[in-house]
């Protein structure tokens, strides 16, 4: 039960960042703009998961 638990948040964070189309496509001649990338893609899922904002009437 623990495993799976870890798994399905694993796997759950591979398919968000699937949804970043330069990370699947990978153009990046070097290892430190790939890192960079998944870092901004990374930030940008946590942002969105953290940042609620408030609706107006």
């Amino acid at each position: 039960e623990k495993l799976y638990e870890e798994r399905y948040a694993i796997e759950r964070t591979n398919a968000w960042m699937d949804s970043y189309r330069s990370l699947l496509n990978r153009f990046d001649t070097t290892t430190t703009s790939w890192k960079g990338f998944n870092y901004l893609a990374f930030m940008a899922i946590a942002l969105k998961k953290f940042y609620k904002p408030k609706k107006f009437r």
